[in-house]
């Protein structure tokens, strides 16, 4: 098999049915990303990806941002900053910033800090959250969580109200990680 333009020899090698399950899904990264860096952190989410029912979710966008112009996008769209991923529900797409692949030592402390994570479960944990947004077209922070932990635990949850009802109500367009709602309670 060739490779299609951007395609790596990884990616060829994973088996077919992967490939398939990830087909309907778009990857890209903003501006300033090396061509390199950019394919490598790609390849990281797609394995993430890979473990869950992503066919079901049709067409979407991942854009992965660097961790330097993070806060000044999440600052003007109104967002915290300190959330490493948010996802627009009208367009279909979820961005996921550098530092959850780890290439930016200040601002992956300030985030291991912040959710007391390590950095590949706050990668799951950022995924898996913005998937419960995204397969349900989801608004709700607590009940995305809650489908982003049933995902983690091998169950697919029903959405709490059909993405036609969702519409006919109006949402907000934004979607991000909120620390206060999604730290484990302490013991």
């Amino acid at each position: 098999m060739l490779p299609t333009t951007g395609q790596t020899a990884a990616e060829i090698a994973r088996p077919a049915t992967e490939r398939v399950r990830l087909s309907s899904q778009e990857f890209h990264c903003h501006t300033g990303y090396s061509l390199a860096q950019c394919e490598k952190d790609i390849l990281e989410l797609k394995k993430v990806l890979a473990h869950y029912p992503i066919e079901g979710l049709g067409h979407w966008t991942w854009v992965l941002v660097r961790s330097q112009d993070w806060k000044p996008i999440s600052q003007m769209l109104r967002l915290n900053p300190d959330s490493p991923a948010f996802t627009a529900l009208d367009p279909r797409e979820t961005f996921l910033e550098e530092a959850l692949f780890v290439h930016d030592a200040l601002r992956t402390a300030e985030l291991m800090q912040e959710w007391q994570k390590s950095m590949p479960e706050l990668l799951e944990f950022a995924v898996t959250h913005e998937l419960g947004h995204a397969f349900c077209e989801e608004p709700n922070e607590a009940a995305a969580d809650h489908f982003g932990e049933e995902l983690r635990n091998g169950r697919l949850m029903r959405c709490r109200i059909s993405a036609d009802q969702r519409k006919r109500a109006g949402t907000a367009e934004l979607h991000g990680l909120k620390p206060n709602a999604l730290r484990a309670p302490k013991r």
